[in-house]
């Protein structure tokens, strides 16, 4: 396999602004979902248990979910491009193929919490409002019947989705290393389409 370290300074430019973009808006969704689905689970709160339905509990869900969707997207595209770059680019990228498996070192045996932690955020988000929407429906019914058992599902069911969705993309180290696979299967194919081999 012959050593790619010649893509273009346009095209690297090219996949760093497209990282920068995943990263900025993967915060910007984290923000915007922490703020938006606690200032619901606030005023569920807040306001007294007759006065607001439980179901409003649920209306968070139709922001965490499409929302976790996309920030396991940017973390998945962000693994394929840091990839290819590690290998196709190893000169300009010094500091990630050096840094590889170095948090483990740094962090110590805190950085499996850590690191689940980072990834699962939305997961968090979605347990906390399913915790609020079972404290909003206890307040509102005078006894616990097998119907409410039933919809105390729906809310862990939902939660369950979340967290299938933040674990697909949860190991980091998996993604692009599954990715760099790929790429070198690629270069392989290149080195043998130009030296007739096909």
């Amino acid at each position: 396999m012959k050593a790619a370290n010649n893509i273009s300074d346009a095209e690297y430019d090219k996949l760093i602004k497209k990282l920068e973009f995943f990263d900025t808006t993967r915060n910007m969704l984290l923000t915007f979902s922490f703020t938006a689905v606690l200032a619901v689970l606030g005023i569920a709160i807040g306001t007294d248990s007759m006065d607001v339905s439980y179901w409003v509990c649920l209306v968070p869900y139709f922001l965490i979910i499409p929302f976790a969707a996309r920030i396991a997207y940017y973390r998945l595209a962000s693994a394929h491009i840091n990839s290819f770059l590690k290998l196709f680019a190893p000169k300009k990228m010094i500091f990630e193929n050096g840094a590889s498996g170095k948090a483990h070192e740094r962090c110590g045996k805190m950085y499996p919490l850590i690191a689940w932690l980072v990834n699962h955020e939305m997961f968090i988000l979605s347990v906390a409002t399913e915790i609020v929407f079972i404290l909003k429906l206890h307040a509102q019914i005078e006894s616990w019947t097998c119907r409410y058992v039933l919809i105390c599902i729906i809310p862990t069911l939902l939660s369950v989705v979340v967290w299938l969705i933040s674990s697909s993309t949860f190991s980091y180290g998996k993604l692009t290393g599954f990715y760099s696979l790929k790429w070198k299967q690629y270069l392989n194919d290149i080195d043998n389409t130009q030296n007739g081999d096909v």
